[in-house]
């Protein structure tokens, strides 16, 4: 398992950056950050509520997919 401590730091830093850069989007602060020559167009330009409720489906899938997982055990 990787380390679990990793991702408070990355949000510390995440939070850090971009608070020095408000009105970036956090996919386009993401994309920066990434610093990659791969088109990153369509997530570039995703508003943060559409990732928000991205990020909220994903989360829920999970949730499903850990009771599912427990069931079969």
């Amino acid at each position: 398992m990787r380390d679990l401590e990793r991702i408070d730091k990355i949000l510390e830093l995440l939070r850090e950056v971009w608070t020095k850069v408000p009105d970036w989007r956090l996919t386009q602060l993401v994309v920066n950050a990434s610093d990659t020559d791969h088109d990153c167009g369509p997530v570039f330009y995703m508003e943060d509520e559409e990732f928000e409720q991205r990020l909220l489906r994903l989360a829920e899938g999970l949730d499903n997919l850990v009771v599912q997982q427990g069931k079969s055990d």
